[in-house]
């Protein structure tokens, strides 16, 4: 974990790397592609958990895409789920930093996306 000046809490799980800082939960891939059934379904309960952490502890969750540039519409359904589940927890949940073609997966079943190609619960 590199030191910028602001404090950080790093953990990495098998599909996901968490970067907590004082703002949000951040939430990484660990893979490029996203498009494997067991790889969706490892990251769908690594999603929860972190949903779960980020009620706990109050906190923002931000799903950043970046270096993503494929994901199947399966994983969009767990992105939907993680929808749900953080509003009833009352978690803000965003996505950032996506490429067009993960951004145009999204886009058929989430709205609505921000003027900068970023998507956020309202």
């Amino acid at each position: 974990m590199a030191r910028t000046g602001k404090k950080t809490l790093e953990r990495s799980y098998k599909y996901l790397r968490i970067v907590g800082t004082h703002a949000a939960l951040n939430v990484f891939f660990q893979n490029a592609e996203i498009d494997l059934a067991s790889e969706i379904q490892g990251i769908g309960s690594e999603f929860l958990h972190v949903g779960r952490v980020a009620a706990r502890i109050d906190m923002p969750l931000i799903i950043n895409f970046q270096g993503v540039q494929r994901i199947s519409s399966a994983l969009v359904g767990k992105l939907v789920l993680l929808d749900k589940k953080t509003r009833a927890e009352g978690v803000k949940l965003e996505f950032r930093d996506m490429s067009d073609g993960v951004r145009s997966v999204i886009q058929k079943v989430m709205r609505p996306f921000d003027d900068d190609g970023n998507w956020a619960s309202s």
